[in-house]
């Protein structure tokens, strides 16, 4: 597989009360890919796979540092399906070179080990269970680094270990009840240097910054319920609720250690219905964010209050001649909450 990408972006800041800015980026990038498999025996194979990429940004910015890096990527899996259990191990092996045109370079090379489980253990495929445990490993982008007011020359890439273990349950039904499935995962992460977008309090600019080490735990459950109410009818519902506990562990001498890091609610979720009939369509969605801080510290000054809209829409598909056409009526926020997913940046409501 082979890809060429070219992006042009303006930015141009005519805010009279700020220094002005008027910048343009010139950004390509090149991808190759290939994969290649083998059986070794039945139910074991193994598969080797390298991709390369190639990234170059110019812009009109005074005294620009005109990045180039080159990306190898070179991967070793195998997979093993035998009765009940699935089990696949992998490496990858990142291989970056950064290049400036003042001439300094940047040579970075990381192993990244990844295992898997999954576990099937009745005949049918009702009930699975599964767990992993694996390391990442993130370049900042030229995005990240280098564009006007939001890019930090200065960040470091990101790593982490990741661990998970999860189960899922799925049946059907001949009756009233057609379908259940249910998901469920508990997670930790230690990451380290984690990349995040912060406001940096000019309105709508925002700029990179790394999180020392963060450790993250958390559980995600999600379930989706099919029924028949009745003839030609079909009405589904989908929830879904996250508990994140992400805390910033880089330090025990500052004044925000072991606190949760900006703008990750504790809890969060969702519920979202839809009933069809007769090419009828009505849709409710309920979105629910919970308390967060704006800010590393904890206290009272930097609290948000937890957030939630309802959504609500109508559609009506029909033909008209030979044309599918339809009609939809559609209202967000239904009960005009006010809130601010960032700090200063209300929403419409």
């Amino acid at each position: 597989m082979t890809k060429y990408a070219y992006y042009r972006t303006h930015y141009a800041n005519r805010d009279t009360t700020q220094l002005p800015v008027d910048n343009r980026f010139w950004q390509q990038e090149a991808y190759i890919s290939t994969t290649n498999a083998y059986e070794i025996l039945p139910g074991w194979s193994a598969s080797l796979a390298y991709d390369f990429k190639w990234n170059k940004l110019n812009a009109d910015v005074y005294r620009f540092v005109f990045p180039q890096r080159k990306s190898h990527f070179a991967s070793f899996a195998t997979s093993l399906e035998r009765w009940i259990i699935g089990v696949q191990a992998s490496v990858l092996g990142i291989f970056v070179n950064d290049r400036l045109r003042a001439g300094s370079q940047k040579n970075i090379s990381r192993f990244v080990p990844a295992l898997f489980l999954n576990i099937r253990p009745f005949s049918g495929k009702t009930v699975s269970f599964r767990a992993f445990a694996k390391q990442s490993f993130r370049m900042p982008t030229f995005n990240d680094l280098y564009y006007t007011d939001v890019g930090n020359a200065a960040l470091r890439p990101e790593k982490a270990k990741q661990f998970d273990i999860g189960a899922s349950f799925e049946r059907s039904f001949a009756g009233f009840l057609k379908n259940i499935s249910v998901q469920t995962d508990v997670y930790y992460n230690m990451v380290d240097d984690k990349i995040i977008a912060y406001p940096k309090g000019q309105q709508f600019r925002w700029t990179m910054l790394n999180l020392g080490k963060v450790d993250i735990r958390g559980l995600d459950f999600s379930s989706a319920l099919k029924f028949i109410p009745f003839r030609n009818s079909e009405l589904n519902c989908r929830l879904q609720y996250t508990f994140q506990s992400a805390r910033d562990v880089t330090s025990s001498s500052t004044s925000f250690y072991h606190h949760q890091i900006p703008y990750i609610p504790r809890h969060s979720g969702s519920l979202v219905l839809n009933f069809d009939y007769c090419g009828w369509h009505l849709n409710y969605s309920f979105i629910y964010t919970g308390e967060r801080y704006n800010e590393q510290e904890n206290i009272q000054y930097n609290y948000m209050q937890p957030w939630y809209t309802h959504d609500a829409s109508l559609q009506y598909d029909f033909r008209l001649k030979n044309a599918r056409c339809k009609a939809i009526l559609e209202v967000n926020n239904l009960f005009d909450q006010k809130y601010d997913v960032i700090l200063n940046y209300p929403m419409p409501a």
